[in-house]
């Protein structure tokens, strides 16, 4: 699972509270589904805070130099990152890494809607099926 310790280690500048020991369940720049327990990754084609809020996103990455919208609410954290997409790549590789090392009974899934960020989240899916470990 991703948790939010683990997001704010990798982007420590946040705004809104702060919510120790939440594990995000998805991790999308789509808000074409439902997103309960997630973040999400505005970058692409259809980016939508509000959209996401609707669907069950619990936190987002955010621009540092775009103004946060006035209808997100306090309770709603905001991970500050120079580069929404480059930060996604990093939070990837990062999840990857630590995946690695552990074996978990629940994953967070990783979902875009960018075709070859979804072909990169299929090879994690590969390798987790060729490397015996659980999955989701």
């Amino acid at each position: 699972m991703l948790f939010y310790e683990e997001v704010k280690k990798l982007f420590p500048e946040t705004s809104g509270i702060h919510l120790p020991g939440f594990a995000f369940l998805v991790v999308s720049n789509s808000t074409r589904m439902g997103m309960e327990k997630g973040l999400y990754v505005p970058f692409g084609d259809e980016i939508d805070l509000f959209e996401s809020i609707e669907k069950g996103a619990i936190a987002s990455l955010w621009p540092k130099n775009k103004e946060v919208p006035s209808f997100v609410p306090n309770h709603f954290p905001l991970f500050m990152v120079e580069d929404v997409y480059k930060a996604y790549i990093d939070l990837l590789e990062n999840y990857k890494q630590n995946y690695n090392q552990e074996k978990w009974e629940i994953m967070t899934k990783f979902i875009s809607n960018n075709e070859s960020e979804q072909n990169q989240t299929m090879d994690i899916l590969s390798n987790e099926s060729n490397n015996g470990k659980g999955g989701e």
